[in-house]
Formats: structure tokens, C-alpha cells, sequence
């Protein structure tokens, strides 16, 4: 990762991402703490199904006609 000219982080919000973000940002100014995005989740995973309900064509029931 040390080749690219930004390193984005887009970590869980738990203590151990927390913790890895916050030592990862000590290390360079390379690293952006993007975890802001979704601060009202535990991870980005949550976030993306929450605000972005996909819904899943329904089952049907009977024949064509």
C-alpha cells in the first residue's frame, strides 16, 4: 500500500478499527480516516445495506395466465 499516494481507510468503528485507524494515521498523512461516512454504524457493510435497501423481487404465487 506504501506505493500509492493516498491510502483510504474504511475501517470497522469498533474499538480494534478504532485503534488501527488511529495508529494508522500517526504512521502518515497518507492515510484518510473515511470511517466519518458511516459514524452512525459499526461498519461500512451496515451502512450500505440501511441506506441502501435493495429490495428482492417477490416470490410468485399462482400461475401465468
Amino acid at each position: 500500500m506504501e506505493k500509492h499516494s493516498s491510502i483510504h481507510l474504511y475501517l470497522d468503528r469498533d474499538n480494534s478499527g478504532m485503534k488501527i485507524t488511529k495508529e494508522s494515521l500517526l504512521i502518515s498523512n497518507k492515510y484518510i480516516d473515511e470511517s466519518y461516512k458511516y459514524k452512525n454504524h459499526k461498519d461500512l457493510n451496515e451502512f450500505l445495506i440501511k441506506e441502501y435497501k435493495i429490495e428482492t423481487p417477490r416470490q410468485r404465487i399462482g400461475r401465468r395466465l
